[in-house]
């Protein structure tokens, strides 16, 4: 099975609120947030169980990198008919 086939799955956990504080200090020291840091921990101690092929990588993020036009605010619909009548004025004068 090819990794683009293997999706993940959402799951809720109960866990502390110590726990949760402590991961997410952690993950935002290691430059990560916390779902793909504790994924990765998870993921390794795994592999040392025996439980996952010691070969086996973690998937990618499924956003892939920098995209077009992300952070820039959606255009409303008051926002396009003026831009509209803006260059309606233009073509007539």
């Amino acid at each position: 099975m090819c990794l683009c086939e293997m999706p993940r799955k959402p799951r809720l956990f109960r866990l502390d609120d110590r726990v949760l504080d402590a991961l997410d200090e952690l993950a935002e020291t290691a430059g990560s947030n916390t779902n793909q840091f504790v994924e990765g921990i998870l993921f390794d101690f795994l592999k040392h169980a025996g439980k996952l092929p010691q070969d086996a990588t973690q998937l990618k993020d499924g956003r892939g990198g920098k995209r077009p036009n992300a952070g820039k605010p959606k255009k409303t619909e008051s926002a396009s008919s003026t831009e509209e009548s803006d260059r309606q004025s233009t073509d007539i004068e």
